[in-house]
């Protein structure tokens, strides 16, 4: 029986380990969750004084998760080679990409990319000088060979080269793109619809000289990308956090920010 009981033990005591490590390595409130995200005015999802929708969910998150989130932002670029080295837990907001995919990890389900996961859906739209000569119908560009600005890092920069356009990326802040459209440096912008839409509304003068083509670029789901560190670590518990992800989302609470915007 003294045997039986120590195999018994004995086969019992790693699954017990195993449990027990696994149950440390979830919600830990001292030991926050560690997200990066960009630096610069994304509206209505970030702003500089801490406002914004992604802030809000986060901070509803952390009641369901029963873990701290703290937020450093960077320059995006910096902020996906913090993701890549593991320096962070996760980086948000980000659309999919297949390089991304090659250091990070997106929400997934049967081996496919997991949308009801996300944390929003946003578009993008060209925003052109009026009365320009650039032409957009949903299939082809024309820019009469001038560049379209974007912002460094963003993804709209590999559609737009697929579009046979050239792109000048040179600068992360939305407001410098506008400006460089203004100045006549780029044919158009390719700007974050809403985010273009709140940088003309907060500047009358330039409202007056440019305006959104339509149809928009296009639109697309937007991510929590969690670090292949964490996920290796504990794997239920990275889904446990985009699960938390698409609760808050659909919340009565957020749905009523989402809807009260202007």
């Amino acid at each position: 029986m003294a045997n039986a009981y120590g195999q018994t033990m004995r086969r019992g005591v790693p699954a017990l380990l195993l449990c027990l490590l696994s149950t440390s390595l979830q919600a830990q409130p001292d030991v926050p969750l560690r997200l990066c995200t960009e630096d610069e005015d994304s509206y209505p999802w970030l702003l500089k004084d801490g406002r914004g929708l992604n802030y809000l969910m986060l901070r509803l998150m952390e009641a369901r998760l029963g873990q701290r989130i703290l937020v450093e932002r960077q320059p995006w670029r910096r902020c996906l080679q913090s993701l890549r080295d593991n320096l962070v837990d996760g980086a948000f907001k980000a659309s999919f990409s297949t390089e991304r995919q090659a250091y990070a990890h997106y929400p997934m389900r049967d081996g496919r990319l997991d949308d009801s996961r996300r944390m929003l859906t946003d578009s993008y739209h060209l925003f052109r000088r009026k009365g320009s000569a650039v032409r957009w119908d949903g299939q082809r560009l024309e820019t009469g060979g001038e560049p379209v600005g974007a912002q460094s890092g963003f993804s709209i920069a590999v559609l737009l080269q697929g579009l046979r356009v050239p792109v000048d990326d040179g600068t992360k802040v939305a407001d410098a793109v506008m400006v460089k459209l203004l100045r006549e440096r780029v044919a158009a912008a390719a700007l974050q619809t809403q985010q273009g839409d709140y940088l003309l509304a907060r500047q009358p003068e330039w409202a007056a000289q440019v305006e959104r083509l339509e149809p928009p670029l296009v639109a697309k789901p937007y991510f929590l990308l969690l670090s292949r560190a964490l996920v290796a670590r504990d794997a239920r518990w990275a889904e446990r956090i985009w699960d938390a992800v698409a609760e808050v989302r659909e919340s009565s609470e957020y749905q009523h920010a989402l809807q009260r915007l202007p």
